[in-house]
């Protein structure tokens, strides 16, 4: 049985989602396409997590180490601090300012529990906004994976 924790699954699932999120908003479902926007960037973090601190395995993190369960694990926020981002990473890694922007929105829709128990289809002009955050951020992340990857003697 493959472990969902390890860091390849993860970084998979985030290209996955993310596909899966176009899907959905080139079919309409607003909300689906939010809702598995923001798994791409929850699974991108995790798998940056595992990579920052050198582990195969997301429950060898220390977020998971220091006792992060159930809706925890989802928190972007706590994630995106555990990969070494922050918002002044973003700005000056993207002077724009659009990271950070694009940040803001992710965080503030992700966190609706409405996209995981609501019934509706959401908002069109919501959904489009949130899918480019993903998109530039999604590529932020992968981006941060690779140099990661191109830092690593092992």
């Amino acid at each position: 049985m493959t472990d969902t924790y390890d860091y390849r699954i993860q970084e998979g699932a985030s290209r996955r989602r993310r596909e899966d999120a176009l899907a959905l908003y080139n079919a309409h479902r607003w909300n689906g396409a939010i809702y598995l926007g923001g798994y791409a960037i929850e699974c991108s973090l995790k798998a940056l997590v595992c990579y920052i601190e050198n582990k195969r395995n997301f429950k060898d993190t220390l977020i998971y180490v220091g006792g992060a369960r159930g809706a925890s694990l989802h928190n972007l926020e706590s994630l995106l601090k555990g990969a070494g981002i922050d918002a002044d990473l973003m700005m000056a890694l993207c002077p724009s300012g659009e990271l950070n922007e694009a940040w803001r929105t992710v965080v503030k829709q992700w966190s609706k529990d409405g996209l995981r128990y609501g019934d509706k289809l959401g908002n069109e002009k919501e959904s489009k906004r949130f899918v480019e955050a993903v998109k530039l951020l999604h590529d932020f992340i992968l981006g941060r994976l690779r140099l990661q990857r191109g830092n690593r003697h092992d």
